[in-house]
């Protein structure tokens, strides 16, 4: 099995000129317990364009970490970038990811989030990808001040 080499702490990767990226996370405490999402929005030169923290109540992990991507999906579509730029959603679950790719692999639980996200995938033509938790820095910190907002 090839090993995958991780990225150094703080790597970012801009996406390409006419792109925007929108870096999300969650935050939970415990298992399943106070959530919190986050996400950072930037453009092809890394300037920041929007940002958002928010408490979501009790979740697990990877709910939450979904909530966090039909958040940012909601953001885009009502920003005044809307339209002018593509947009690419990355997070650092790896799980989440690959079911809005592929929902028939996810458990009937999780099938409404992944069909709202799969809607502004088709309708809007987002780009969802996976990124090592050191790339997803500022949409963790964020993510982890939503745990304290009400």
């Amino acid at each position: 099995m090839k090993k995958v080499q991780r990225p150094s702490p703080g790597f970012w990767r801009a996406p390409k000129a006419g792109c925007a990226k929108f870096n999300v996370d969650a935050a939970v405490k415990g298992g399943v317990g106070v959530a919190g999402i986050g996400g950072v929005l930037r453009d092809h030169t890394g300037n920041v364009l929007s940002s958002f923290s928010k408490s979501i109540g009790v979740s697990d992990p990877t709910s939450a970490e979904l909530q966090g991507i039909l958040e940012a999906c909601r953001h885009f579509a009502s920003s005044p970038w809307f339209g002018v730029k593509s947009l690419i959603i990355e997070s650092d679950s790896e799980l989440a990811i690959n079911w809005i790719k592929n929902p028939l692999q996810a458990p009937a639980g999780f099938s409404d989030l992944i069909q709202k996200c799969k809607y502004f995938a088709d309708k809007f033509r987002l780009s969802f990808d996976f990124v090592f938790r050191e790339g997803n820095a500022e949409a963790h910190r964020l993510a982890k001040l939503g745990l304290g907002r009400s």
